[in-house]
């Protein structure tokens, strides 16, 4: 029998990654378009920035880790060079969505642009040998730490007299970046801003005595009663916890053991991550959970999105290697059957993004501003990689 890993890993390469080479790929301007019907069919020709950074790093790490194709390494270098021609406004910062042609059409507060495109050019770098490349890298992951916001052109969402927080985005986006960076060009600074992630993710999010890793808090730490503080992404939360397994994994003893802190950090976020978010009638992740139990006014809260599902899938994978526990064997399972029974796209390839709590489907496209060649082909490249039981 095939394992979920092998399956996966043989789509990657001959389902997903043509679907985006084939439909999404702008051969005249450059970049990937990402809104795309079922079919592949284009339906918005506007073109995210986090994607191109994203795909970027996708299509070099293929190259750099898989098979040195050509058509992979001239993908990821289209998009960088799109990013490099239009993305950069006239303060240094990267927008956030761009037309065709590449004119800016909306900025971001956070610099999450930089910390994709940061990841995107270090991938390229590496499969090009080249330093220019390496240190355009190591400048954006910079921009993307440095920043505070654009108060004058973007006035904070929260006013910060009111009600100052932290979310945990922030911290879990910089550890999976100098992962990312640290594997393709050896940062020399990414031990240290993975350590001070890390610290962050414990001091503030990852609350042992509510078993839960909190999405937003106070400067101290401490839940906030309110509907934005009590709304949980189990998604967001089962990712970081993969990535702390991962930096655990990176950190052995003499012995060849993972440091065993953050080991057993990881497993904990995982654990209550999955309590709190597999939904026990319907199957899958939700989309939001409530941290006390009140309502909460997202009205996705119950949907099926594919990042979660792939993420949970990477969690269960991370915890089932660490410890060997059967539990998080049939939990990779469960994840991965739910995945392929609901969001796999067996007719057209790639996956299908949002789906009703049910796992009906609520929207036909494959992606989109917020869905691209990352979550789904990066958890079939990793899958793909790691299942114990490929062969």
């Amino acid at each position: 029998m095939t394992s979920f890993g092998a399956l996966h890993g043989r789509l990657l390469v001959e389902e997903t990654l043509p679907f985006w080479l084939n439909h999404g790929l702008d051969g005249e301007h450059g970049g990937f378009f990402t809104g795309l019907d079922r079919d592949g069919s284009l339906v918005d020709t506007d073109k995210a920035v986090w994607m191109q950074g994203r795909a970027a790093w996708l299509f070099g790490r293929m190259a750099r880790t898989v098979e040195p194709r050509k058509e992979w390494l001239e993908a990821a270098r289209s998009c960088c060079g799109f990013l490099a021609d239009h993305a950069c406004d006239d303060r240094g910062r990267l927008a956030f969505l761009l037309t065709r042609e590449g004119r800016i059409l909306r900025r971001r507060r956070y610099a999450w642009s930089e910390a994709f495109a940061a990841m995107g050019f270090g991938e390229l770098a590496a499969n090009e040998g080249d330093e220019d490349l390496r240190q355009r890298a190591f400048q954006l992951a910079d921009a993307f730490l440095e920043n505070e916001g654009d108060v004058e052109r973007h006035p904070p969402k929260w006013e910060p007299d009111a009600r100052r927080t932290r979310t945990l985005a922030k911290p879990m986006i910089a550890l999976g970046m100098s992962q990312a960076l640290r594997d393709s060009c050896g940062w020399e600074a990414g031990e240290k801003v993975a350590d001070q992630a890390l610290s962050e993710m414990k001091s503030f999010f990852v609350r042992p005595d509510l078993e839960v890793v909190l999405e937003i808090t106070s400067p101290e730490g401490d839940p906030i009663v309110s509907n934005e503080g009590r709304t949980l992404q189990p998604g967001h939360a089962l990712e970081a916890s993969w990535f702390v397994i991962e930096e655990a994994n990176r950190r052995r003893d003499p012995s060849g053991n993972p440091d065993f802190r953050l080991l057993t950090m990881g497993l904990e976020m995982a654990e209550w991550s999955w309590k709190r978010g597999w939904d026990p009638e319907s199957g899958g992740i939700f989309n939001a959970v409530s941290l006390d139990g009140a309502p909460i006014q997202d009205a996705q809260h119950d949907m099926k999105f594919w990042w979660p599902q792939c993420e949970a899938i990477l969690a269960a994978l991370h915890a089932w290697i660490a410890t060997g526990n059967s539990k998080w064997e049939r939990r990779y399972a469960q994840a991965g059957a739910w995945f392929d029974s609901h969001h796999r796209d067996p007719e057209h390839g790639e996956c299908f993004g949002w789906l009703h709590r049910d796992g009906s489907l609520a929207l036909s496209l494959k992606g989109g501003i917020w869905k691209g060649p990352f979550h789904y082909p990066r958890m079939q490249l990793l899958v793909g990689q790691l299942d114990p039981g490929n062969p």
